[in-house]
């Protein structure tokens, strides 16, 4: 096993000798956007490399590319600091980040996503490399992974992922201590326009039982970019949140690398 897994904290002739053996990227990406007046705004960034590189260390032969960390937040522009790149912008950053790997050799390419925006762009890439057998492109959305693993947390007591909640703020909680300001923390949900909606996401609505997309800036239904009670936040919680979702990833990547490519 290489003893480092990251990307950018190796030498070129480190890369040169790796590339022999591994084909097989993980490129971490989140955003810079608002997480709440508890959280600090790179909180999808700073998950999405701390879960890569926890599941790099425990499988053989994998690298983790650097955080691509301003990506597309363009809802979330109404609270200060957010930054945002267009889809397009985005889709060509990852097409040039891919493009550069693959001609270093590396043909497996799996994203440790932990920001929705970025699920498009992506898509669009994922499927854009392999029509055109460039590499065998994969990715895991971190916080709807958290929402499946929090079944079989009874710690909890908000069992689904919430922005800005009991889960993301317990998680980051074990991350950075340091960035969580806990006495700042609100509870605070989602609030429909018009009474007749219930408001799932901010860009979601449910009317008569059935979800209806309606696009929102976050700004028109949270005044505080939480949407959930982060007041039950743990370390601990943080923790077992994070070890059932690195163990699954583990588990995935050991077998996403047995893909063929082409």
């Amino acid at each position: 096993m290489f003893k480092k897994k990251m990307l950018d904290e190796m030498s070129w002739t480190d890369v040169e000798e790796l590339r022999k053996k591994v084909d097989t990227v993980l490129i971490p990406t989140g955003s810079v956007e608002v997480e709440g007046p508890h959280l600090p705004l790179g909180v999808d960034s700073i998950v999405a490399l701390e879960v890569a590189r926890r599941v790099a260390e425990g499988v053989e032969d994998v690298v983790v590319a650097p955080v691509v960390n301003v990506t597309y937040s363009d809802w979330h522009m109404g609270f200060p600091g957010t930054l945002t790149l267009s889809l397009t912008t985005l889709m060509q950053v990852l097409r040039e980040i891919c493009g550069s790997l693959t001609e270093h050799g590396f043909k497996r390419i799996f994203f440790v996503n932990s920001h929705v925006g970025n699920d498009p762009a992506i898509w669009a890439i994922g499927n854009e490399m392999a029509r055109k057998s460039q590499a065998r492109v994969g990715m895991i959305g971190l916080w709807p992974l958290s929402t499946e693993v929090a079944q079989d947390i009874p710690e909890l007591k908000e069992n689904k992922f919430l922005h800005a909640g009991e889960i993301m703020t317990s998680v980051v909680m074990a991350i950075r201590p340091d960035l969580v300001d806990i006495d700042k923390a609100k509870k605070e949900y989602l609030k429909p326009r018009i009474d007749s909606f219930t408001q799932v996401l901010s860009s979601k609505v449910k009317f008569k039982g059935r979800v209806v997309p309606v696009y929102h800036r976050s700004d028109e239904v949270t005044r505080s970019g939480v949407m959930g009670d982060p007041s039950a936040a743990t370390k601990e919680k943080g923790e077992i949140i994070l070890n059932h979702m690195v163990s699954y990833i583990r588990e995935f990547v050991q077998e996403f690398k047995k893909m063929p490519v082409g």
